[in-house]
């Protein structure tokens, strides 16, 4: 199985956070740094480039950011045996590029972390060499750093074991995705039927708006002729003053009528692009998003009237957590809903069998002014979800046992 690359991580936190990325040879991978950046933009950065094995602070007291970052990834922790000093950091990155003081910081902590594991690691990598294993180096010293193997040879069983076991796993994942993939091919299906409907009614409906937009024209054509026969007789005859003035304003309403028969046609016929966007990216893969601002009763109402919710992922602005948007979303046939959700609604999301998860945890993309969510980022959300999903029942458990 492809696994990501391990890492050495420094990082300095505060109002702006920096990390700094190490390869296990030592080689700079990331220097970054953000303001208000927060514990969970640090994990998301960080797993950007790779999995860290070692999470590293210039500080000797372990920064409770740094501890939470940490064990996130279920990385080990170092701290010098105490502060780094500043002529101690300017000296470990004055051959490296950083942007700020911060970043300096950041790179000094996995610098010095990497120093202390040096020795180690060429020694890993000698006995690698000899032992023609080289594919396996990262993994051997991810298993020594973090003392899940004694030494180099016990790290190595242990490695060519879960090779084997990986192996067995990947057998039954393809036997699971075999039994998905019919299911979904069947939903993808029933969903693009919908869409072709839902694209057939508004065509008629466009079709008949052309014909009402062609009558009024020719009626307005026939109204400016009478306004003008009007004026011409208002000039002989001041009595017809008013008549003229009742054309004018039947004038205006009609004129006003063509301008909004012509912007709902604009909208419609925009709405009929998005639909062949929609189509287009489910054929490569990609889930398209109908965005709202706020997603309530109300709301989903109004968009399963102008179009059906059936199988569609929704992206919400935000989100009014209460049962009724819940079960109206479920009623509806809504898949997936990405937005900020707290952890008490997601489980209700997945009892009523729908994905819940927050901008945060997902990549959101745009083409055409049409925001998408990629096949595999949505499958590892659904995994996480399903680890979720057990906490819930356990938590569910634990709440029934209580009572």
């Amino acid at each position: 199985m492809t696994e990501r690359k391990r890492t050495i991580v420094g990082i300095d936190p505060g109002a702006t956070s920096a990390i700094a990325v190490l390869d296990l040879k030592g080689n700079t991978r990331k220097v970054e740094s953000e303001k208000h950046m927060g514990t969970k933009g640090i994990v998301r950065k960080i797993s950007e480039s790779g999995k860290p094995v070692l999470v590293a602070t210039d500080k000797e007291k372990l920064p409770s950011a740094v501890e939470e970052v940490a064990s996130s990834f279920g990385a080990e922790v170092f701290t010098p045996e105490e502060d780094l000093s500043v002529h101690g950091k300017k000296e470990l990155t004055r051959k490296h590029d950083y942007e700020n003081l911060h970043e300096r910081d950041a790179m000094a902590a996995a610098l010095n972390a990497y120093n202390s594991l040096k020795n180690k690691f060429r020694n890993i990598e000698a006995r690698m060499d000899d032992l023609n294993l080289q594919d396996l180096t990262p993994e051997v010293k991810e298993a020594v750093v973090t003392n899940e193997a004694k030494n180099v040879s016990e790290a190595v069983e242990m490695v060519l074991g879960n090779d084997e076991e990986e192996e067995d796993s990947d057998e039954e994942i393809k036997r699971d995705v075999d039994v998905d993939l019919e299911e979904k091919i069947d939903n993808y299906r029933q969903m693009l039927i919908e869409e072709r409907k839902d694209k057939e009614k508004l065509k008629e409906h466009n079709e008949k708006l052309k014909e009402e937009i062609k009558d009024l024209k020719d009626k307005l054509s026939d109204v400016r002729k009478e306004k003008e026969e009007a004026e011409k007789d208002a000039r002989k005859e001041a009595l017809k003053d008013e008549e003229v003035k009742k054309l004018k304003r039947n004038l205006r309403s009609k004129e006003n009528r063509v301008r909004s028969l012509q912007n709902e046609k604009d909208n419609l016929e925009s709405e009929v692009e998005r639909l062949i966007t929609f189509e287009v990216m489910r054929k490569e893969g990609k889930i398209p998003l109908r965005t709202v601002d706020m997603l309530d009763e109300e709301t989903i109402n109004k968009e399963d009237s102008r179009l059906s919710l059936r199988q569609s992922a929704v992206l919400a602005n935000e989100v009014k957590e209460t049962e009724e948007t819940i079960e109206l979303l479920s009623e509806k046939g809504v898949k997936i809903v990405v937005g900020d959700i707290s952890e008490e609604f997601k489980d209700r999301f997945f009892e009523e069998g729908l994905l819940a998860c927050d901008t945060e945890e997902i990549e959101i993309e745009e083409r055409n002014d049409v925001k998408y969510l990629k096949q595999e980022d949505l499958e590892e959300i659904r995994r996480e979800d399903k680890e979720s999903l057990m906490g819930w029942l356990n938590r569910y458990r634990s709440t029934k046992n209580g009572k």
